[in-house]
């Protein structure tokens, strides 16, 4: 075994420790009533009440703890869900891409932990929505923020797996292929350093052309390989969106470790996922800044730190 592979064996140990004190903090912050949504009204905003509800979701599929289970049924109950559909059917822009994909998380997720397809009429108009927004369109790779494409693709990708949906990854491919060229011009390392993103652009750019089986994983190592080994963690984060940036280049280094058997990246992820957990203020903090958003991306970087060592 390699010093990697035990690092990420010691990582795995200490996962379920972490999701549980990731979990506690969506926990509270999807009851509030930030809003006057009819079920995600917590977490300031839609697509972080979204996500918080999906990342309590995720802590029972990890763990089998069941604590959350009263609250996720009183937000996922009919009645509220049918009402958002109607709320988002009616605004046809609202949360396009980034609220939308993640609600396909949650639908997804919903369906793998439970087994309920509560959410399976709501997730297909979704899934429509983003499918109708991305085929057969210029896209471009380095959209930022809320606007990023691969993120979008990734969960289309992930929800097309569960749905047994080939049609939507054959669409999801075909973007993905679209796109495979701007590994030619990549940002400089500088010019993706200034941003205040809280997503890992290039590292989800590549991991999308990977996973959607747009690119050979030789030939996006080749290509971007050596900015992504370049990567360092965050270690004094200058904006906002940076208290969550460590987590996203984690989560797609950990793909990218996977699929090209490289010790670097996985090493490289242990390191962003790391800093960040071992900064609690960074996630349990200001609840504006960071607590009602950020713990949600540990818990997806540790979900798939799991899941890829044992699947579910």
């Amino acid at each position: 075994m390699t010093d990697v592979a035990a690092r990420f064996r010691t990582f795995l140990t200490e996962a379920p420790h972490w999701a549980a004190l990731l979990a506690q903090v969506p926990a509270k912050h999807v009851l509030r009533h930030d809003t006057a949504h009819p079920a995600f009204h917590g977490c300031i905003d839609w697509h972080s009440a979204c996500h918080g509800v999906w990342a309590l979701l995720a802590y029972q599929g990890l763990t089998g703890d069941t604590q959350y289970e009263p609250i996720i049924d009183s937000i996922l109950l009919p009645t509220k869900q049918a009402a958002e559909a109607a709320d988002l059917a009616a605004r046809p822009q609202f949360e396009m891409p980034y609220g939308r994909a993640w609600f396909l998380r949650l639908a997804l997720e919903d369906r793998r932990v439970t087994g309920s397809t509560r959410l399976t009429f709501f997730a297909r108009d979704i899934a429509a929505s983003l499918t109708s927004t991305y085929r057969n369109r210029l896209i471009d790779p380095f959209a930022r923020e809320y606007a990023n494409p691969c993120w979008a693709l990734i969960n289309l990708l992930d929800y097309a797996e569960i749905e047994s949906r080939p049609d939507i990854t054959d669409i999801v491919r075909d973007a993905a292929g679209g796109m495979a060229k701007a590994l030619e011009r990549l940002p400089t390392e500088a010019d993706e350093d200034s941003w205040p993103d809280f997503m890992a652009v290039t590292p989800m750019l590549c991991e999308l052309l990977v996973r959607s089986g747009a690119a050979e994983v030789g030939a996006v190592m080749d290509k971007a390989g050596a900015r992504l080994r370049a990567l360092k963690p965050i270690t004094a984060p200058r904006k906002a969106h940076h208290y969550a940036l460590n987590f996203s280049r984690g989560w797609a280094l950990l793909a990218l470790a996977k699929s090209s058997g490289d010790d670097t990246l996985l090493a490289s992820a242990l390191d962003h996922i790391e800093q960040n957990l071992h900064h609690p203020s960074w996630w349990r903090g200001d609840y504006r800044s960071v607590s009602h958003w950020v713990p949600q991306f540990g818990m997806f970087a540790i979900q798939r730190a799991m899941r890829q060592a044992s699947p579910r």
